[in-house]
């Protein structure tokens, strides 16, 4: 009979304390990890997470990208469904942003954004016929969503023309009658039917961030006179190859920004970096250090090819929270 009540007593701490632990956490400290590859050889270079320096500042500009991206989609169906009576709920943009970049015969770059998803939620209630009420939710979806756009090589200029977006559009409405056939279907909001196009708001959403990748990697300067390139590979770096000789590839870099700009096939992976986030369960989580790709960019270009990537890396110390959620809820300690 002891031991039953001793069972019975750890199964009730189970569900009522370690059932609830949670684990919050907390960066100790981090870095940012460089790694530029030339000829067969490499070299990797580090920069602390809190410092502010070049590394940190091009990577927070690549991580702004998708959320700018999203933001942008989310206001314009924010604008386009109040102007249908409907109520914008919320709207996500998924996938991990790549871009290629093709120079062109007359002069221009082609930049093609990919890899990503936008997905948007709508609700919208009422009566029908004054007597039958409706409360509906609509799925809107733009997959396989791109984004094509031509600008000078020279300045970088992004003329609004020159801008294309295509997409698989979805759209599905779900409601808690069967009036769903009558209703608006919203995902015509972003179709401009006369056109057979995507709506005009949808450009507008995602130029910025075609903008954001194009000027801070290439043409945006700062008070040093320094673009992104420059900040992932600075003008002191040197690989050594294979064969035990060297290459600047920093200053060689430096000093042919406007070629290799000009005349090269670019490919840049974005990444989210290290996600750090709350724990929900009642084991400690046993990993410390959490890291994350930001950006993987490839360039070839006549008689030049070098890939750098960069890396974020934190060092996380977990604390036990009752309860993420629910911030005011107390338990005992598992």
């Amino acid at each position: 009979m002891q031991r039953q009540h001793l069972l019975l007593g750890a199964l009730a701490l189970a569900f009522t304390g370690a059932a609830q632990a949670d684990w919050s956490p907390r960066i100790q400290s981090g870095q940012y990890v460089a790694t530029v590859s030339y000829g067969g050889g490499s070299l990797s270079y580090t920069e602390d997470w809190r410092s502010g320096g070049p590394l940190g500042t091009i990577a927070g500009q690549m991580k702004a990208v998708p959320y700018s991206m999203q933001n942008g989609l989310n206001e314009f169906m924010r604008k386009s469904a109040a102007s249908q009576g409907v109520n914008f709920q919320s709207g996500t943009l998924s996938g991990d942003v790549n871009v290629q970049i093709q120079p062109q015969a007359n002069g221009t770059v082609l930049m093609t954004l990919g890899g990503v998803r936008y997905d948007a939620y709508t609700q919208f209630s009422g009566k029908r016929w004054g007597v039958i009420s409706y409360s509906c939710v609509n799925h809107a979806s733009l997959a396989n969503l791109q984004v094509t756009a031509q600008y000078g090589a020279a300045t970088g200029e992004l003329p609004s023309d020159k801008i294309g977006v295509t997409a698989n559009v979805g759209s599905s409405t779900d409601c808690d009658s069967n009036l769903s056939w009558i209703l608006p279907i919203l995902g015509n909001i972003i179709i401009n039917k006369a056109e057979g196009k995507i709506d005009q708001g949808v450009l507008d959403g995602v130029k910025g961030s075609l903008g954001m990748v194009k000027d801070n990697l290439f043409f945006g300067r700062d008070q040093n006179y320094l673009t992104g390139l420059n900040k992932l590979i600075p003008a002191d770096k040197v690989v050594t190859l294979p064969n035990g000789q060297t290459f600047p590839i920093g200053q060689y870099v430096n000093n042919n920004l406007a070629y290799l700009i000009a005349n090269s096939q670019v490919s840049v992976q974005l990444g989210k970096g290290a996600v750090v986030q709350g724990v929900y369960g009642t084991g400690e989580p046993t990993a410390d250090i959490i890291s994350g790709n930001v950006i993987t960019l490839n360039l070839s270009a006549p008689g030049m090819n070098f890939t750098v990537n960069l890396t974020e890396k934190l060092n996380v110390m977990w604390q036990w929270k009752c309860s993420l959620r629910d911030p005011t809820k107390s338990c005992p300690i598992p």
